[in-house]
């Protein structure tokens, strides 16, 4: 139906006796009065009769007002010669016959209830006069009681009880008033309690007068709301211009009165101004801060009811009769949402529903229709037109240079703190940037501690003509593509725009120049084919250029290498002489990428680069792996320079990656002081709870600013770790968190040697604990004298346990099936242990063994995972700064063949280092020749030889090394969308849906599993999490094979993430089996593409992985 009505009143119920007015009116779908229009109002008061051992609705009076839509409100009135419920239902019917209704509700005083037979919490119906509230008011509320005469008590409450009166009810219904203050602000809750005695009924549901009465009490409660109006800051925010040009300065005028309309003067305002197109991303609003001084306050107060345990005797046999209760005497209310009547619309075409007993909340608005524009067909012309000429000719038709627009910052401005002057007004300076969008202007006011308010406001950045590229988000070595660049017109006359584009590191394959007619108020796609040319970062400008009008764009992109890249290292010292390492190629390699890296230095730190750099450049994120990062950086940032190769990230962005860790971990932190992996409101784990309160209190020392509030509650979490345990836990397990927990809180500054003795003592023994238990306590309780005994039994069990040879030493430990949930491993324990013989017995002739043994189960140089990285980087820092005093002073040189390629002096003590980077193309020169190094002074030379290189081909074959990994491609919309071709070439039609399914299957369970499925740089995923992507369609194959418990299991990982150019999926215990993970993407950019394997591995165990095959996508 085009026609709607609606139903209006200023007081939902009336008294007895009194008509009951309302007003009609007409409209179509705009809201438009449709004059003339017929409408039908009837009205029928609800009854219920008794039938078949319960009550059924029945409409009885009806009473019937018939109008003509106008431009006014047409009046209806109904009489009320008995209370009850009434419903009025509203009929109109459009021009094409197609009729809609409307219903409401209203009550008349008077009225009975459903009685009940037996003893039971009956409701009370409250019904207010308002929607809401304000300061100064009176609520008037309608009581229907289910039974009377009655006696009862109405409360107040919020957060608690505010106060408490007694009324007495002779009827069955009662209007009570309520005055409201502005203490009430922004709600009330309102309970009435009764109790009282009724008529006992019989089969047939009627009051049986042979039978005593029984016992009943009901009860209702309703939330008044008072919104704070009188505190409420009216800010309105303008631009002084509605549309400026990217890169133009604008002024934001804002102006904030209160709820009086008076100037507010000395009123702080926060204004931003954001890409809306970035808030659309997620359909982010900014709160009103109304919302968040004002919240809804609780009721707080429970309520119990002992006649909820009264039982009747039944009328035959004296038999008892049990009473029948609400959620074991617990209360159950009824009331009537707030003002006016409630109104339900529905279309006649459907079946009407029953009216419910309790009205429903009114419907909520429609959203307006999106008008569809049609694109219109635009001549081309390619042109080969080197971009510096094109440019010349535009700057000298426009008398200056074109502006490229390179700053794309979503957050064009924000001013924290703005004042308004004595008039409330206030004047901010904005430089928009170069985005070509509409930004969001929001300006959020306080004044003083109780007024507040929002405003916003929109500015549109546009030109006459405009340049949109739409690039793939990255690309990888070896893709080749067709770049869409979209040209705008934003006048009323056509355009001849000519289009030029310059490259870095990319190839452009048919030419610069392109020469494009754009019809008035429209827009053309040109494509620009391009080659990625190496790894690295390509970029990409382009201008265009039509009379006086003109744009300018750069991009950059990243360029992946798309085949699993391989390094390997190798160390060594010298004391004399030189050493000749032999040098040959592994097999065809990309000469563009990679080469040897010789870095000497005067200190073993430098052996420790590729574990830092492992844990620095780590691509999972969860909060065991921040932890690390941080622990790792904020141990050696003080030594941070001894690092740095040509991969590694400066100090100062090291420092800043740690301060963004622990902000985020700051956020992750649950209630309960612990942390889980990957969110917060997950179940904290204890293991990580703890590792992570360790890295923050080691950050802390170390300078970094952690909130003190985060620090303490994880203090709190670590002192009660016990109660936090799982049932499922191990004792042996138990026994270590907590002892991990200690030492935790020793470096808090919170030592307690007399737990760590009861946690000793109750554990049997150092015999009795485990070997990474023993290391933790024996660092807890280091140079305490009251433990001197057991620090003693530690050590000499260590050295009785400890597996030594004549130049190396180490420790093993075993947790069994619960291993996991520890991330244990014995080089983890070697470096605990190491560190506490270093605090405990600097001087023990076993610590140097232990340095050589960890040195020497690094494998590419590094240790296995994120944990004995850490570990080892933490004990060797402790055992470095506390050993190595030698004096440097000796010149290092460096040949490749007979090639001379570099050298260095090193003089003093320092942890300077020295790289000489030598590119694959030299290497490949010297294949199979010797590399040679050598050493002329007095001081130890540490030295480093590695290479990184990239497999030549591109094609990589599947690998099952644990885990077997298959991929594959098909349509959404249409199977002919996705084709896989004979020489297994994926080809996908441009602008597809595109299903990505992956199957994993591990014959043994695993454990911390991450699966990792890169993307071509043709496709985008589609992200269910943001609010721009719509619904994903779901597989439904995959519906038809899940079992019928499917819902309970859930899916087999815990967490996902979606990035530009891969998609992870993350399980902390995989069981045996095969696991399929789905996705959908999008053809977006049409192309070549190369497509790295997926791969999947045990984050703690990566030799435990296996990949899938490289694939090569066609998108056209």
């Amino acid at each position: 139906a085009s026609y709607y009505v609606g139903l209006r009143t200023k007081k939902p119920f009336v008294e007895k006796g009194q008509p009951f007015p309302i007003d009609v009116i007409g409209v179509d779908l705009d809201g438009k009065a449709v004059a003339g229009a017929k409408i039908a109002v009837k009205a029928v008061r609800l009854d219920y009769e008794y039938k078949k051992g319960k009550y059924t609705e029945k409409e009885v009076d009806p009473q019937g007002c018939n109008v003509a839509a106008a431009t006014d409100p047409a009046p209806c009135s109904f009489k009320t010669k008995e209370g009850g419920t009434y419903k009025v239902t509203a009929t109109i019917v459009d021009d094409r016959g197609r009729p809609n209704q409307t219903t409401m509700t209203f009550w008349v005083t008077g009225g009975d209830s459903i009685p009940a037979r037996d003893v039971r919490q009956e409701v009370v119906q409250i019904i207010p006069d308002k929607k809401e509230y304000s300061a100064g008011n009176s609520a008037e509320l309608l009581l229907q009681a289910p039974f009377y005469p009655a006696e009862g008590i109405v409360t107040w409450r919020r957060s608690g009880i505010v106060k408490t009166e007694r009324i007495t009810l002779a009827g069955p219904t009662k209007v009570i008033t309520v005055p409201i203050t502005e203490v009430m602000t922004p709600n009330l809750y309102v309970q009435v309690d009764l109790v009282g005695a009724t008529a006992r009924l019989d089969d047939k549901g009627e009051p049986d007068p042979k039978l005593p009465k029984r016992p009943a009490y009901a009860a209702g409660m309703i939330n008044l709301p008072i919104p704070p109006k009188q505190r409420t800051l009216k800010v309105e925010v303008k631009s002084a211009a509605a549309k400026v040009s990217p890169g133009e300065s604008t002024k934001l005028s804002l102006t904030v009165l209160d709820a009086n309309g008076k100037p507010v003067p000395n009123a702080e305002a926060a204004v931003l101004v954001v890409d809306e197109a970035v808030l659309a991303l997620t359909g982010y609003k900014f709160p009103d801060p109304l919302d968040t001084f004002y919240g809804q306050r609780g009721a707080d107060a429970r309520d119990h009811y002992l006649r909820a345990h009264v039982k009747l005797a039944k009328p035959a046999g004296g038999l008892v009769q049990t009473a029948s209760t609400n959620g074991n005497g617990a209360r159950g209310y009824g009331g009537a949402p707030g003002g006016g009547g409630d109104m339900e619309m529905a279309d006649m075409a459907a079946e009407p529903s029953p009216s419910p007993a309790a009205p429903p909340p009114p419907p909520s608005q429609t959203t307006p229709m999106a008008k569809s524009v049609e694109k219109k067909e635009a001549s081309k012309r390619n042109r080969d037109q080197p971009m510096e000429e094109e440019a010349q000719k535009q700057q000298g038709q426009s008398g200056q240079a074109i502006a490229i627009r390179s700053n794309f910052n979503p957050l064009a401005s924000f001013s924290p703190a703005v004042k308004t002057d004595a008039q409330g007004r206030a004047v901010v300076d904005i430089k928009v940037p170069d985005n070509l969008t509409r930004y969001r202007i929001v300006a959020i006011a306080t004044a003083g501690d109780k007024q507040f308010g929002k405003g916003e406001d929109a500015l549109t950045a546009r030109l006459p003509l405009m340049v949109r590229p739409s690039p793939p988000r990255f690309l990888n070595f070896g893709d080749t593509f067709q770049l869409p660049v979209v040209v705008q017109n934003q006048t009323d006359a056509p355009m001849t725009v000519r289009l030029a584009a310059r490259t870095a590191n990319a190839n452009l394959t048919d030419g610069a120049g392109r020469e494009v007619t754009v019809p008035a108020n429209d827009r053309v796609e040109v494509l620009f084919p391009a080659a990625a040319d190496m790894a690295g970062t390509a970029r990409f400008q382009f201008v265009g250029s039509a009379g006086n009008a003109s744009d300018a764009y750069e991009i950059a992109l990243p360029v992946w290498t798309p085949a699993t890249t391989e390094a390997f290292a190798t160390y060594g010292v010298i004391d004399d002489g030189a050493i000749k390492q032999p040098v040959a190629l592994p097999g065809q390699v990309v000469t563009q990428f990679g080469g040897i890296d010789v870095t000497t230095a005067s200190t073993n730190l430098q052996a420790l680069t590729d574990a830092l750099l492992y844990l620095v450049k780590y691509p999972y994120e969860c909060a065991e792996q921040r932890g690390s990062r941080i622990m790792a950086i904020a141990a050696l940032k003080d030594v941070l320079k001894a690092f740095k190769t040509k991969d590694m990230p400066s100090a100062q962005a090291m420092e800043a990656s740690v301060t963004g860790d622990i902000e985020r971990l700051s956020q992750m932190q649950n209630h309960d002081g612990g942390f889980a992996f990957w969110e917060r409101g997950r179940p904290s784990e204890p293991y990580v709870s703890v590792y992570v309160m360790s890295a923050l209190s080691r950050a802390s020392k170390k300078g970094f600013t952690v909130p003190a509030n985060i620090l303490e509650r994880g203090k709190v979490y670590l002192r009660s770790i016990e109660s936090h345990y799982p049932h499922w836990y191990s004792k042996e397990i138990r026994e270590t968190i907590s002892s991990y927990a200690l030492y935790t809180r020793k470096q808090m500054n919170d030592l307690d040697v007399p737990k760590a003795k009861q946690l000793y003592a109750s554990a049997g023994g150092a015999t009795k604990l485990s070997m990474e238990a023993n290391a933790w306590l024996l660092g807890t309780m280091a140079g305490q004298a009251p433990a001197q005994a057991e620090r003693t039994a530690i050590v000499r069990h260590a050295m009785n346990k400890v597996s030594e040879t004549s130049g190396a030493a180490n420790f093993t430990t075993s947790y069994g099936d619960g291993a996991y949930v520890l991330l244990s491993s014995d080089r983890r324990v070697d470096a605990v242990m190491l560190e506490s013989l270093i605090l405990e017995q600097p001087k023990h002739d076993l610590i140097p063994k232990i340095v050589t043994g960890l040195l020497g189960h690094r494998k590419a140089g590094r240790w296995l995972n994120t944990q004995e990285n850490t570990f080892a980087l933490l004990a060797m820092d402790t055992y470095f700064q506390t050993y190595e005093k030698q004096t440097p002073d000796f010149v290092a040189r460096v040949w490749l063949g007979n090639d001379y390629a570099g050298d260095h002096a090193f003089k003093g003590y320092s942890t300077d280092y020295f790289a000489i980077p030598i590119p694959m193309k030299d290497v490949a020169a010297h294949d199979k020749q010797d590399l040679t190094i050598q050493k002329d002074g007095k001081g130890r030379l540490y030295y480093r030889i590695g290479m990184t290189y990239a497999p030549a081909s591109l094609k990589l074959a599947a690998a099952d090394y644990g885990f077997v990994v298959q991929r594959a491609y098909e349509g959404v919309d249409d199977p002919k969308d996705v084709v896989k071709q004979p020489d297994g070439t994926w080809k996908i039609k441009a602008g597809a849906r595109v299903r990505v399914k992956l199957n994993m299957i591990n014959e043994n369970r695993r454990y911390h599993v991450a699966l990792v499925d890169p993307l071509p740089a043709g496709l985008e995923t589609l992200n269910p999490a943001l609010a721009v992507t719509g619904p994903i369609p779901t597989d439904p194959t995959e519906q038809k094979s899940r079992d019928r418990y499917w819902w309970w299991y859930g899916p087999w990982y815990e967490h996902q993430n979606m990035r530009d150019e891969r998609v992870e999926a993350f399980a902390a215990l995989l069981w045996e089996g095969v696991h399929r993970y789905q996705y959908v993407a999008r053809a977006t950019t049409p192309g070549n593409f190369v497509v790295p394997p997926p791969k999947a591995e045990e984050m703690y165990m990566p030799e435990t992985f296996g990949r899938g095959a490289s694939d090569r996508v066609i998108v056209e």
